[in-house]
C-alpha cells in the first residue's frame, strides 16, 4: 500500500520514504462491515471507510516528512494512491487526512524513524 502511495504522489512532487517491513506487507484494515457487523448503516461505513482512507494517508504522509499545510491535489493523490475501493477525495475526506496528520504533528511521543 505504501508503494503505491509512494508512486502516485511522486508525479505531484511529494516525497514518500518507505521503509520495507520485515513481515512483509501488512492487511489493509477491516472493511466497514468486518469491522462494524452486518447491521452497519450506510452513513457509518462511509465514515468508518473515510476515516480509514485518511488514516491511512496521513501515516504514510507523516513517514516521509510531509507536515500541513498540504495543498488539495496532493491529498488528493493521496487519497487516489492505494487504490482502496470507492476512495473519493472528498472535502470531508481531505479534513480527516488533515485532522489525523495534525494530531501525529502534535503529539512528542510519536518518534518515526526512518
Amino acid at each position: 500500500m505504501l508503494r503505491t502511495l509512494r508512486r502516485a504522489l511522486l508525479r505531484s512532487l511529494l516525497r514518500l520514504t518507505v521503509r520495507p517491513l520485515t513481515a512483509g506487507t501488512p492487511d489493509l484494515p477491516p472493511t466497514a462491515r468486518d469491522a462494524l457487523g452486518d447491521d452497519v448503516t450506510a452513513a457509518e461505513a462511509i465514515t468508518y471507510n473515510r476515516v480509514r482512507v485518511a488514516t491511512a494517508a496521513a501515516v504514510a504522509l507523516y513517514r516521509s516528512g510531509h507536515r500541513l499545510p498540504l495543498r488539495n491535489d496532493q491529498l488528493d493523490n493521496t487519497v487516489h494512491a492505494p487504490h482502496f475501493p470507492y476512495s473519493v477525495p472528498s472535502p470531508a475526506t481531505r479534513a480527516a487526512i488533515r485532522a489525523a496528520l495534525g494530531v501525529l504533528e502534535a503529539d512528542p511521543a510519536i518518534n518515526v524513524t526512518r
